[in-house]
């Protein structure tokens, strides 16, 4: 068979191209290259500032890769965002946001033939958010060398990945804790204090709690990741990588345990249990032990970070991976599989959901040599009965920061591997999800109860302080919700309400999520047997913004009024502060937070303020 000379040249140049293209990956250094150690090394960390610049290298040399900086930490670090996908992907990043965003129906609902497009030509969107807890360094570590595969290896497999997904990767959801900690464990490497806990908060303001901050956003670090998940991607799938207790399981994925919160659309639980369970396949595969589900965390409350992801239809997942020393190994007796504990405990140790790393065989800042050892070793594990949601249990060893990389890695990939699988599938799914919120909220019943609510009603007039209804409806805006305010006068169920009125229907692609978040939580009790006491709230039980704020809303309970005129709110509105001339200077109302704010910027220019007695 001849072949044309176009032809020819055609061939010649793309095999030119993918000699080249071969040529660049080789040229990307590989992680043990760039760091000088390999990752996961027994006391060996990569540093924030490090990560950053590796990966940056590596996105000047992929066209796999895009790394963004979405702003300044806190403490003033880059909060950066990775993109991998495949080469074509990547050069049309903003065509397939477009796809993504119409999923969520941004700016309407998209059309038949819009579904289509999503369907056939869309990606399985995927952000992977690592380190929000600071000594929880695994997670860290191992977004270097997963970006690194994505970035180099062509294996069919990788190649599926790419060609289906788009990963967005957030190495550290706490830079400047991470940067911290690192620090705090090398100064007291090869002391007695080695791996001890550092004396300063790892968030400058929360603390642990960090990851308690997805429904108030008061941090900025909260502020950025919102900004990617509800105003820029919509990715619908997102997992947050966490570490756990070192004395039980060894990893914890998908589902999590009872109770379930009746405002989330039962297809997302089902979602994150099958996705869950392709990660604990995965890690049973290659032969893993110690993958634990349905255990101490919760599927009730909204603010940890990918649990927030289901009141906006998206399918969110969690990873709980066994703790080291920081980056130093830790040792458990071995135990004896003809003696299980009676009764069993918690497989994964009883820790709460990222609780501190202190107890459960972790280690306080108080101890001059922290457990786990090889002269002072955790006990045996106790819970060591094979069942359903633990078949392969842990018996005890030597546990190291290596094993963490190496789990986490796994379970990533699985994740990447299966919504590449099931593409097709899992857009659909959630437009499936997304079409039903709307018309659910549209007569008024997400959620469970006899009694319909249609849309939250918050009036300006009669609050306690009108700042405070902004600080709510700049909380809703930041979490993706549409708010609108009426431009007069109107009546619903037999109130009348004036003109500027904040008024937030449920017939919206996260009506699930306001609702949640305004109404009162009443925690439902969980029995694991008849007869058997009721267990207590793993985690926050009640959230109710309003409640929080001081901040009246009304729960409209037939639907609104066909004349009632209301316009979007497109921005948080300005705060107000009214103040009157005295003889002394000037007086204005001290009733909230916003009022604190002013007082305190006064002090600090050296102005005199002095509290009025009320009369």
């Amino acid at each position: 068979m001849r072949i044309s000379l176009d032809r020819r040249v055609a061939i010649f140049l793309l095999m030119l191209f993918a000699i080249s293209a071969l040529t660049v990956r080789a040229q990307i250094p590989t992680p043990e290259q760039f760091f000088g150690f390999k990752i996961g090394s027994d006391k060996k960390l990569a540093r924030y500032d490090k990560i950053v610049e590796y990966l940056q290298k590596v996105a000047s040399q992929s066209d796999r890769v895009r790394v963004l900086n979405l702003g300044p930490t806190t403490l003033g670090n880059p909060f950066i965002l990775v993109e991998v996908a495949a080469p074509d992907t990547i050069a049309n990043l903003d065509h397939y946001k477009t796809l993504e965003r119409k999923l969520y129906f941004q700016g309407g609902a998209p059309t038949d033939a819009e579904h289509d497009a999503i369907v056939q030509s869309g990606k399985a969107v995927v952000l992977v958010t690592n380190n929000i807890h600071s000594p929880e360094i695994g997670s860290s570590q191992e977004s270097i060398e997963l970006v690194y595969k994505l970035a180099t290896e062509d294996s069919p497999r990788i190649k599926k990945i790419l060609d289906n997904d788009i990963l967005l990767l957030v190495p550290s959801l706490n830079p400047d804790g991470q940067q911290l900690v690192v620090d705090w464990y090398n100064k007291y490497l090869d002391t007695p204090y080695e791996a001890s806990q550092t004396p300063f908060l790892w968030h400058p303001y929360a603390g642990h709690d960090d990851n308690r901050d997805e429904y108030l956003f008061s941090q900025k670090e909260s502020r950025l990741i919102a900004g990617v998940l509800w105003h820029d991607w919509f990715p619908a799938i997102w997992l947050d990588e966490h570490q756990q207790g070192s004395d039980g399981s060894r990893i914890f994925t998908m589902p999590a345990t009872d109770p379930i919160n009746p405002n989330v659309d039962p297809l997302i639980y089902r979602l994150t249990t099958i996705y869950g369970q392709q990660q604990a396949a995965a890690l049973e595969a290659e032969g893993k032990e110690g993958i634990t589900y349905n255990s101490t965390y919760t599927n009730f409350w909204p603010g940890a970070m990918a649990w927030t992801g289901w009141w906006h239809n998206q399918v969110g997942l969690l990873t709980e991976v066994a703790s080291a020393r920081i980056a130093s190994p830790i040792t458990q007796k071995k135990a004896d599989p003809s003696k299980p504990a009676t009764p069993p405990v918690s497989a994964s140790g009883g820790r709460p959901l990222d609780a501190p790393l202190q107890g459960n065989g972790g280690f306080g800042g108080d101890q001059q040599r922290p457990q786990g050892t090889v002269d002072d070793p955790l006990p045996a594990p106790r819970d060591i009965t094979s069942r359903l949601d633990y078949p392969r249990p842990w018996l005890g060893g030597t546990w190291r920061l290596s094993d963490i990389v190496d789990y986490e890695l796994t379970a990533t990939l699985a994740l990447l591997d299966a919504a590449a699988d099931s593409r097709g599938t899992l857009l659909n799914q959630i437009y499936d999800v997304n079409v039903r919120t709307i018309e659910t909220g549209a007569k008024g019943e997400i959620g469970e109860g006899k009694a319909k609510n249609y849309a939250a009603i918050i009036p300006i007039s009669g609050q306690h302080d009108e700042n405070e209804v902004i600080e709510l409806v700049d909380k809703l805006l930041i979490g993706g919700v549409e708010v609108y305010r009426s431009n007069k006068e109107f009546q619903q169920d037999g109130k009348t309400y004036a003109a500027g009125t904040y008024v937030v229907p449920f017939n919206q692609v996260f009506g699930r999520y306001v609702k949640d978040l305004l109404e009162k939580q009443t925690y439902p009790e969980v029995h694991r047997a008849p007869g058997a006491p009721a267990e207590a709230p793993y985690d926050v039980s009640a959230w109710s913004l309003g409640l929080q704020f001081g901040v009246k809303s009304i729960y409209a309970k037939t639907p609104l009024a066909k004349d009632v005129q209301l316009e979007k709110v497109p921005i948080t509105p300005k705060y107000v502060l009214s103040a009157e001339k005295t003889k002394t200077g000037w007086a204005f109302p001290y009733n909230g937070a916003f009022s604190a704010l002013v007082v305190n910027r006064l002090l600090k220019e050296g102005s005199k303020v002095s509290l009025a007695k009320a009369h």
